[in-house]
């Protein structure tokens, strides 16, 4: 404050000064908390295990499909072979 008898003294800057940084929101979120919906948001995603009898159908049928694709080889190999080609 400044002494109006006084011609020494100065009005001081009363002004504030922000800190560096991006300012803080005022409902920001915990670590914690912002790992718990990025494991609520996975979940529901369904990125977790698959259970083991689709697992071996899919094998099964991945199976069948080579089993076919090599006969179906051998049948245009055979054809190609009788046309000369």
């Amino acid at each position: 404050m400044v002494d109006p008898l006084d011609p020494g003294t100065m009005a001081l800057p009363l002004g504030f000064k922000r800190g560096r940084g991006r300012p803080r929101k005022a409902d920001a979120l915990s670590a914690a908390e912002r790992a718990r919906r990025y494991r609520a948001r996975r979940k529901l995603q369904g990125l977790g295990t698959v259970p083991a009898v689709a697992y071996e159908q899919a094998v099964r049928e991945r199976d069948l499909a080579r089993t076919q694709v090599a006969e179906l080889r051998a049948a245009l190999e055979q054809l190609q072979r009788v046309l000369g080609h």
